[in-house]
């Protein structure tokens, strides 16, 4: 699909990312209470930062041992969001209200194209955007949510409710403790999987 399966991976981890993964110290200091979906999406949104640094692991079975990579995840308000990857290569991938731009030194590669092409990542797109405002109810209607532990350790696991979104990714399971996300690991429908580590600050 469009660039090939890596990209797909990549453009729903941005979204992923920008919507839910900047830290929110001042909500995570909150106790007491139900844990919702709704109060972890209020958390998470609170307090972003404009970057994070990340390293990523790939599984597949094209591939004789993991593919590792580490890089950055900015965040531009209102709506562009970027991941760049700066080690052991240098790959860009930004989304800017519709467009989506995919550069690549190493493949030579610089492309855009449009998500009204593309439904099915559209609709992650629109999911996670409506997250920046806390709306957990938009999110729960493109997936199936479960919320697992509680504010001090968390576990989120989102599953496509329609078929479109159900042939690009099987699952997002999302680890974190307060208002912080840990990691994020993601599963397509053909058993290739990504997990992704956070920390704050540039690229390590």
């Amino acid at each position: 699909m469009i660039f090939g399966v890596r990209l797909t991976s990549n453009l729903i981890l941005i979204c992923c990312l920008c919507s839910f993964c900047w830290p929110a110290q001042a909500a995570s200091e909150r106790s007491g209470g139900e844990w919702t979906v709704e109060q972890l999406v209020t958390q998470l949104k609170e307090q972003r930062e404009s970057f994070l640094s990340f390293e990523e692991s790939t599984y597949s079975s094209l591939l004789t041992e993991p593919l590792k990579v580490r890089g950055e995840l900015r965040f531009t308000p209102p709506a562009t969001m970027e991941k760049l990857i700066l080690e052991p290569f240098r790959e860009r991938y930004v989304i800017e209200d519709d467009r989506v731009s995919f550069e690549s030194e190493r493949r030579h590669i610089k492309r855009t194209i449009s998500l009204e092409e593309y439904p099915a990542l559209r609709s992650f797109v629109e999911a996670f955007r409506a997250s920046f405002t806390g709306d957990a109810q938009r999110l729960q209607e493109v997936y199936h949510v479960t919320l697992g532990g509680d504010r001090r350790e968390w576990t989120l696991l989102l599953r496509p409710r329609e078929a479109a979104g159900q042939s690009v990714v099987d699952y997002i399971l999302f680890t974190g403790s307060g208002g912080t996300v840990a990691t994020i690991a993601i599963r397509s429908p053909d058993g290739d999987r990504s997990v992704m580590q956070l920390h704050r600050g540039g690229a390590r």
